[in-house]
């Protein structure tokens, strides 16, 4: 059965068991609380691995060689004396992060360790030199296991010994050697670590000073170098600048170029190119007249088919058409005022009218001339457009012609130029590194060196300690963590009620408990001895001490039961648990023995046919008659009973073991001694077996109006207990609720609520 599968049978609450409305809580998320929870209730796993872990630090710490650290500045400077006011062969050093890096790099080089190696004579320190020391398998001859294993390979040479030597020398240098730049400084810091303080600053001292040395060896190779070189050019180079211009000129005389400077003197350019440029220039702008004279004669043509003759005026600008267009308007005005006193026939009207019509043909005359001037312009427009571009393409002609010929001529003056600027810039480079060989300094300086270290940098005992310590206290909570999430039982009512999907009615302490022993001044934790029966003495609390935490959590379930199912108070109340020693037995000896307290008549009746235990927890001694008796038929049902010797309850216990249990537990004659006690009595307990080992619980479920289920605290799994609720629903038992026993008292309080001091205070409120 799966997990999901188990919480949706949890989800699904039991029609019989009286839990309506009942919602499971959901799962917790890890809180603070549940960890300080953790770290106060495993406080000694925690305090335990957190010891041993700093003993193991400590006992290593101790067998670790230490080692003394020397440190040494040197400082990047990127300022130059110039002596001179010439380039450098080989320039100052920039200060980008990238330079300094690569510093950084020259400094931790194998080839500038191998020079300080050298210059101390450190080959010959067996803090370098392992094979100056022998170790201890040395002495044990053929009893070094490592002597055993074959080696492959042909034996190595004298000279690859020493390379081999060597490249463990270096190695061991550089483990040694750190190099690390100073905030956003030019300025890099030189660690370098010895098991002999006065070492460790002479190595590191010896460092800087290579370094130094290495910056001005590298600038004199290079300025010896790049002299020598550049003397052997120089001849090559006047060579090839004299045999590039000849043929530059030869070139030009042979193919007829006749060059001009170019305007403001920005070189020279072919006569037939300056041609072309400018009649380029004359050409774009025709363009640009032929498509402004075609505009507006498009424009004026459209005003004048569309009849706005009055706006021709503003395109074209004719004064006349203003003129004539304005008397227009006047005759216009004019007939407006003479049509209110004269007809249409008048003869000023006429005269008006003839007037008019030859204003208005004198109007479209005239627009028509601009029409025509508007052609005419476009015309000439057209005709100068394509005049320059004939010119235009017989000197483009021309040039195609010439074209190559120029091609070849500036291949030729690059050459040229080429070769006299490459000669010039040898000449000017020849004087300046001439002028350098004396003039060399480094780039950097030291500007702190290292004093004989004081104290020891390795091992850093307070940090190894201080991070031990928190390491050591994670590493243990980390296991108190692990052991927790690994419990399967249940330690909270939240838990059990997500789990089960039923409500808790109350928690049993566990008073046989040494975190309990508190609760009950006067009152010692059971030894465990041989004869002692530490469940009686819990079962005798709820008479002897009827105000103790136990009583008052069995009185806290009896209300609970009696709550389950309000309109049918239950009367036959089965207790039962998913396994055995869980407390089973003893809830129903303290319920039933609470419920007689209080006036009711009670019984309590041995369901356990197989491993019977109600006459151990009462201790009523010795059993003439029990309830096997009842169920042959040998005895009638009132010999059976037995008064409990603590309380007014009845007691049906079962003395016998028998084989065939099953049999009469399914029998009619069971069932008619639960229905002849509910008679009798106001409320029938009923002690059953585990449900997962047997199936008897199963089959008396059907004689119960509540089934009580005992849960042990942190003890019972989870998947044993979800697995017997399962049964139980499936045969439609009546749950009424989950009863948690014997939980440590102290603890419980801190997984339910978070803090130990309602164990103390809840204390004050208990019988004395």
């Amino acid at each position: 059965m799966n997990v999901q599968t188990r919480l949706e049978s949890a989800e699904q609450q039991s029609d019989y068991a009286g839990t309506e409305g009942f919602q499971a809580p959901s799962s917790a998320q890890v809180s603070l609380i549940e960890i300080w929870q953790i770290a106060r209730l495993r406080a000694r796993v925690i305090f335990g691995a957190a010891a041993a872990i700093l003993i193991l630090v400590a006992l290593v710490d101790l067998s670790l060689t230490p080692l003394y650290k020397g440190t040494a500045i040197v400082m990047l400077d990127d300022r130059q004396d110039k002596v001179v006011n010439v380039q450098e062969v080989l320039s100052g050093l920039p200060t980008d992060q990238a330079s300094i890096l690569n510093q950084i790099q020259i400094l931790q080089s194998r080839e500038l360790a191998w020079r300080v190696v050298q210059k101390l004579d450190l080959d010959k320190d067996e803090e370098f030199n392992s094979s100056l020391h022998k170790s201890w398998t040395s002495y044990i001859g053929f009893l070094n296991p490592l002597s055993w294993i074959p080696m492959g390979g042909p034996p190595l040479t004298e000279q690859e010994k020493q390379e081999k030597t060597k490249d463990a020398i270096i190695t061991k240098f550089e483990k040694r050697l750190g190099v690390q730049q100073l905030q956003l400084s030019t300025a890099l810091q030189i660690d370098f670590e010895s098991e002999v303080p006065g070492k460790a600053a002479r190595i590191t001292n010896a460092i800087a000073d290579a370094y130094v040395e290495d910056q001005l060896n590298a600038k004199f190779e290079a300025t010896l170098k790049a002299t020598q070189w550049l003397g052997s050019r120089l001849g090559q180079l006047a060579e090839q600048a004299r045999k590039a211009q000849d043929a530059v000129e030869q070139y030009k005389v042979a193919n007829h170029i006749t060059e001009v400077v170019g305007s403001q003197g920005s070189g020279t350019i072919s006569v037939l190119d300056q041609q072309i440029a400018a009649l380029n220039t004359q050409l774009i702008q025709a363009h640009t007249d032929v498509a402004a004279a075609e505009a507006n004669l498009a424009r004026v043509r459209s005003l004048v088919s569309s009849g706005h003759a009055a706006e021709v005026t503003q395109v074209v600008g004719s004064t006349l058409i203003g003129t004539l267009i304005a008397q227009q308007t006047e005759l216009i005005q004019k007939q407006a005022e003479m049509s209110t006193r004269y007809g249409p026939d008048h003869p000023k009207m006429l005269d008006l009218l003839a007037e008019k019509r030859d204003l208005d043909a004198k109007i479209k005359e005239e627009t028509s001339h601009v029409v025509g001037v508007a052609e005419n312009d476009v015309a000439v427009a057209r005709s100068r457009e394509s005049s320059l571009q004939s010119s235009l393409n017989q000197l483009e002609s021309q040039s195609t012609v010439q074209g190559s010929a120029r091609t070849r001529l500036r291949v030729l003056e690059s050459n040229s130029a080429s070769s006299q600027a490459l000669y010039d810039t040898f000449v000017q480079r020849s004087k300046e590194t001439q002028q350098q060989e004396g003039l060399q300094i480094p780039d950097a300086r030291v500007i702190s060196r290292s004093a004989i270290p004081v104290w020891q940098s390795f091992p850093n005992n307070i940090l190894v300690f201080a991070v031990a310590m928190v390491a050591s206290l994670f590493t243990g909570f980390v296991v108190a963590f692990l052991l927790e999430r690994l419990d399967h039982g249940f330690r909270t009512t939240a838990r059990a009620e997500s789990v089960l999907g039923l409500p808790v009615l109350s928690t049993l302490p566990d008073i046989t408990s040494s975190r309990s022993v508190g609760l009950y001044p006067g009152r010692t934790a059971s030894k465990g001895k041989p004869g002692d029966n530490p469940d009686a003495s819990v079962a005798d609390l709820v008479v002897d001490r009827p105000l103790s935490s136990y009583a008052e959590a069995v009185r806290a379930l009896q209300l609970g039961i009696a709550l389950s199912n309000v309109d049918n108070a239950p009367k036959v109340v089965l207790i039962t648990s998913a396994m055995p020693s869980e407390g089973k037995t003893t809830t129903a000896v303290s319920l039933a023995r609470h419920l007689a307290q209080t006036g009711q008549k009670v019984v309590l009746v041995d369901g356990d046919l197989r491993r019977p235990n109600v006459k151990t927890v009462a201790n009523l001694g010795e059993i003439p008659r029990d309830l096997i008796d009842v169920l042959k038929g040998e005895v009638p049902l009132h010999e059976a009973l037995m008064k409990d010797p603590k309380s007014n309850l009845m007691i049906l216990p079962a003395a016998k073991h028998v084989k065939n249990a099953p049999d009469l537990i399914e029998s009619q004659m069971l069932a008619k001694v639960i229905l002849d006690l509910r008679r009798e009595f106001d409320y029938v307990i009923l002690d059953s077996a585990p449900i997962l080992p047997v199936t008897d619980t199963r089959i008396l479920t059907r004689l119960a109006d509540a089934v009580l289920f005992v849960v042990r605290w942190e003890k019972t799994p989870r998947d044993a207990a979800a697995d017997a609720i399962k049964s139980l629903r499936d045969v439609h038992a009546p749950i009424a609720g989950v009863a948690l026993t014997r939980a440590d008292t102290k603890r419980f309080h801190y997984y339910s609520f978070g803090y130990g001091s309602y164990y103390y205070a809840y204390a004050k409120y208990y019988e004395a």
